[in-house]
């Protein structure tokens, strides 16, 4: 009975064992670098370049497009050098160009109401979406699949709000 009762309970840690999800895939301690953000949006399907970002000498941008919209992804709190510039933080962004109907008022509106990309008009009128997003430390690589998907969802929603 004893003996029953035993590989019944080991029968029962095995199923619960068994049941519990994998561990998340961390994303580097020290950040990450242009490549490997690269390198994630394939696998996730989406075309994606590095180029120098002309802003910032010395830093990098990731360019893709998602649903038809051209976005640049920037690198923030970076150290290192040319391909092994590791970064802490992130920024999605887009913009338009100047059209009628974009003002100031509409851009605090959508802030006021949204979270995730924050919007902002330039004094000549273009539109501009941003999303920042801390990769360290600590974070997951479903954390950064999780933001690319808040991204894409409230992207559908920006341009609806604004027409672009």
């Amino acid at each position: 009975m004893r003996l029953g009762g035993l590989v019944g309970c080991a029968a029962a840690v095995a199923v619960v064992l068994s049941a519990a999800p994998a561990l998340a895939q961390e994303l580097p301690k020290d950040g990450m670098t242009a490549s490997e953000i690269a390198a994630w949006l394939k696998r996730s399907g989406d075309a994606a370049q590095v180029a120098p970002d002309t802003t910032t000498p010395g830093d990098q941008v990731v360019s893709t497009v998602i649903d038809g919209v051209d976005v640049d992804i920037y690198l923030y709190q970076c150290a290192g050098e040319g391909d092994a510039r590791r970064c802490k933080s992130i920024q999605y962004a887009t913009g338009w160009a100047p059209q009628a109907g974009l003002t100031v008022e509409k851009a605090n509106a959508w802030n006021s109401s949204n979270r995730y990309i924050k919007a902002y008009i330039t004094p000549k009128g273009s539109l501009y979406g941003e999303y920042d997003l801390d990769v360290s430390p600590g974070g997951t690589f479903e954390m950064l699949d999780d933001s690319l998907d808040n991204w894409r969802g409230m992207l559908t929603e920006f341009k609806k709000f604004f027409g672009a």
